[in-house]
């Protein structure tokens, strides 16, 4: 049976970078939460923006990865980014790939699945107030899992310390 594993994204790996931009760039540009940035000029907009956020000193990203997989390309599964530390926790972007998602529980390993192993790692209790920057169907989707997340694009847009003074 396959075993998902989770730890902090190594963002220095040029390998695992990509992975998250290019998985988070890819799967929100047919979001209709996305803006109004033009389908031509998507990813030379956006990739800076995924990466400027990746830099902010209290943002951290988790990885979900096969264990035991060795191919650093082949073995991540899926990411969260957020700041656990804000209150209440401001969530980026989740994201999981097609194929394991709907996957725990038994039907390919028995633990939860992916989505709730990132939260649960990322320090952030999907059952409890959170907010969140990013949304996209899958989003909608899951809304009775995230019952108490508010979607907050706004506060994605500015720092820590503007946020706190816009309140």
């Amino acid at each position: 049976m396959t075993s998902i594993a989770y730890r902090a994204a190594d963002l220095a790996n040029v390998t695992e970078r990509k992975f998250v931009v290019d998985s988070w760039v890819a799967s929100y540009r047919d979001a209709f939460t996305a803006g109004i940035v033009q389908v031509e000029d998507w990813y030379q907009f956006m990739i800076p923006t995924v990466e400027k956020i990746l830099a902010k000193p209290d943002v951290r990203t988790v990885v979900a990865y096969v264990e035991g997989v060795t191919d650093h390309i082949a073995d991540l599964v899926g990411f969260i980014t957020a700041d656990a530390a804000d209150s209440p926790p401001l969530v980026y972007y989740v994201f999981t790939k097609e194929h394991y998602r709907r996957a725990g529980r038994g039907r390919i390993w028995g633990a939860a699945g992916v989505g709730r192993g990132l939260f649960e790692a990322a320090g952030v209790d999907p059952t409890r107030p959170f907010n969140y920057v990013c949304s996209t169907p899958m989003c909608r989707t899951l809304q009775r899992k995230i019952p108490l997340a508010r979607w907050q694009p706004l506060l994605g847009r500015f720092s820590k310390s503007e946020r706190r003074s816009r309140r």
